[in-house]
């Protein structure tokens, strides 16, 4: 920016010294045209004046006329004089230019100034956005720690009542007398880990160790977590064997090798979850929403898939003998090395980029009778 100043202000300064010298040249050439012209007074100028006086002759006493002629002469002007005459012509020109760049630096040290304190202020500005967003983000961490805290604290206390613990191991039927304090007890439980779930939003860390805590508490099994709300959980590897997790939300979840045998998800929703490597065998997953999740080499031996939504979801090497697949959405599912032995496919949908087990792309019903019934086939 200083550069730019700078070569403005040689630019102006050399463009006065053009103009002076313009003028300079303009005034001699004008003095050349004009100078044989007399009435211009550019050249030289005399003045005759003529004086008659009479006398009287002393010898003879006569009258005399006497003629006197005065000459009053004016010297041409010299190159002294026309270039001071420039010179006066070109000092106002000289500081008009002068006063016309000192104006334009004035009016860019303004533009610079106001530019530099546009900048800071939009600087500034930001540093506080990302100020206010880090503190959002410590407070918004603290809070989950804190509910997680407050979460494991209560619980605790639960688990530890002597009553409770009693009813718990006693596995209590429906018709028992007792049933209704032990039930009493694990809605109470429900409703604490449904709210913290909730309060912990996508944490999906701390969600994980909200189940593990269950987990290892030994009440996975026995809480009512329908509805939960475990988007973006990090669950890999974690038992969640028998557990009630109807139309809970597993949006982008990770349960990688997970064991979810014989737990009942009906519509719950798996978009985009990774189920890599879970154990799924004898699963309830009627009416579930995994579309694009990634379920390649799971176990679903003997699972309910009927009415699930299976559309763009990875099945590649997963065991589905013996599933239940009627009314499912396969659509652009990925089949390849699936075993879909003895799979009921009844009314399933299927299109023309439904990965078969073969490698191949769907095209007619008649293709599936050699996956599922591969002995006959053979």
């Amino acid at each position: 920016m200083k550069s730019l100043q700078e070569k403005k202000r040689v630019w102006s300064t050399g463009q006065a010294l053009l103009i002076s010298a313009a003028v300079v040249v303009g005034a001699i050439a004008i003095y050349k045209m004009l100078y044989p012209l007399e009435w211009t007074g550019f050249g030289p100028d005399s003045n005759d004046s003529v004086t008659t006086k009479e006398v009287i002759n002393p010898k003879d006493g006569r009258i005399i006329k006497l003629t006197e002629i005065s000459k009053d002469s004016q010297p041409a002007k010299t190159l002294w004089d026309w270039l001071g005459l420039a010179g006066t012509l070109a000092i106002p020109v000289i500081l008009f230019q002068f006063q016309r760049s000192e104006q334009q630096q004035a009016e860019e040290r303004a533009a610079l100034e106001k530019q530099q304190v546009e900048e800071r202020a939009a600087l500034e500005k930001l540093q506080a956005s990302e100020r206010a967003a880090l503190e959002r983000e410590i407070a918004t961490t603290n809070f989950r720690e804190e509910a997680l805290e407050v979460y494991i604290d209560r619980m605790s206390e639960l688990l530890i009542d002597k009553k409770f613990k009693l009813l718990l191991d006693q596995n209590l039927e429906q018709s028992h007398p007792k049933y209704s304090q032990l039930d009493a007890a694990l809605n109470i439980a429900r409703a604490r880990t449904l709210s913290v779930l909730r309060r912990l939003d996508k944490d999906g860390e701390r969600k994980g160790s909200v189940i593990r805590f269950l987990i290892d508490a030994e009440l996975i099994s026995k809480l009512n977590l329908s509805d939960a709300n475990l988007e973006s959980a990090y669950l890999e590897s974690a038992c969640l064997e028998n557990a009630n997790l109807k139309s809970a939300i597993f949006i982008d979840a990770n349960l990688w090798s997970a064991n979810l045998k014989s737990a009942i998800f009906i519509g719950a929703c798996f978009s985009s979850a990774n189920l890599s490597s879970t154990n799924l065998w004898g699963a309830c997953l009627e009416g579930a929403c995994l579309s694009s999740a990634n379920l390649s080499s799971a176990n679903l031996e003997n699972a309910n898939l009927e009415d699930a939504y299976l559309s763009s979801a990875n099945l590649e090497n997963a065991n589905l003998s013996s599933a239940n697949l009627e009314n499912a959405n396969l659509e652009s599912t990925n089949l390849k090395s699936a075993n879909l032995k003895s799979a009921k496919l009844e009314k399933a949908t299927l299109n023309e980029e439904t990965i078969l087990p073969d490698g191949s792309k769907y095209q007619s019903p008649a293709q599936l009778a050699k996956f599922i019934n591969p002995d006959t086939a053979s």
